[in-house]
């Protein structure tokens, strides 16, 4: 492939070490449970995201404010208080309110859905989470060309 014809190809072969230098976006990720973290640190992290942790909700709210990330990835049931409490006080906070949350839980029911959704959530995944959903809905609020 001539690549002076094509930069755009030349620069999406590139993948995501080029992503990463383009532009590095942060997910903080509030969730408690040690095997679900390992797998979404690793699979945003390889996708070239920084990844910030919380393991409590007050924590979460805490890190948010003083981070300001580009997207939470939320855990519903947190020891402390609840995630969808959670993203209740983040979308009422100036600070964070624009913050996309994406619920990420086993609480999978349609009223947890309406739940999380009538929060603020702006997103509802189910665990288990599929990788591809995953990504998906998170270049859906973090593109890459902005």
């Amino acid at each position: 492939m001539n690549t002076t014809r094509c930069p755009e190809a030349a620069e999406a072969s590139r993948g995501p070490e080029r992503r990463y230098q383009l532009k590095r976006k942060r997910i903080l990720i509030v969730e408690d449970d040690r095997l679900s973290l390992i797998v979404l640190r690793q699979l945003l992290t390889a996708q070239g995201y920084e990844i910030l942790h919380s393991s409590e909700g007050w924590d979460g709210i805490n890190r948010a404010r003083n981070e300001q990330p580009d997207l939470i990835v939320m855990d519903i049931r947190l020891p402390d208080i609840s995630g969808l409490d959670a993203t209740l006080l983040l979308k009422k906070d100036d600070q964070t309110k624009s913050i996309p949350i994406v619920a990420v839980t086993a609480c999978v029911t349609p009223e947890d859905k309406a739940k999380a959704l009538g929060s603020g959530c702006d997103a509802y995944l189910a665990k288990p989470v599929s990788i591809r959903s995953l990504l998906r809905t998170v270049e859906s609020f973090l593109p890459w060309s902005s």
